[in-house]
């Protein structure tokens, strides 16, 4: 049976980890200059952007937790590189510096480590 309270650990975490890595407290403006967008906060949150980013955490806890009630980690963890291959192939398509696509690469990679630690814990 899926852990529910690790799986939305994990996702609150893993969003989390977003404001860390994506907000003031993080790469916000590097980041932003490598992807080509204006590095000013927005006046208000992006909702549309945020929801998405909800989404996408909510499957991807969705197939750890389903893989946990299996034993089943090293599909876990290759979910997790393909997310991250995924990111670093989108970035390079779209002509982001090098440090935007390992900030996003990274990003990736910690969203799933969050997750597994979840796991392990609750």
């Amino acid at each position: 049976m899926i852990n529910w309270l690790a799986l939305a650990a994990g996702v609150i975490a893993a969003f989390l980890l977003g404001w860390l890595v994506y907000g003031p407290v993080g790469f916000q403006k590097r980041w932003a200059e490598g992807t080509r967008i204006d590095p000013t906060p927005p006046d208000s949150p992006p909702l549309p952007q945020m929801t998405a980013q909800i989404v996408f955490l909510i499957l991807l806890a969705t197939v750890i937790g389903i893989t946990e009630t299996t034993n089943s980690l090293g599909v876990a963890v290759l979910a997790i590189l393909a997310v991250a291959a995924q990111a670093a192939s989108v970035g390079a398509w779209a002509q982001k510096s090098a440090f935007a696509i390992a900030v996003d690469t990274s990003y990736a990679l910690g969203c799933g480590v969050v997750m597994i630690l979840a796991h392990a814990i609750l």
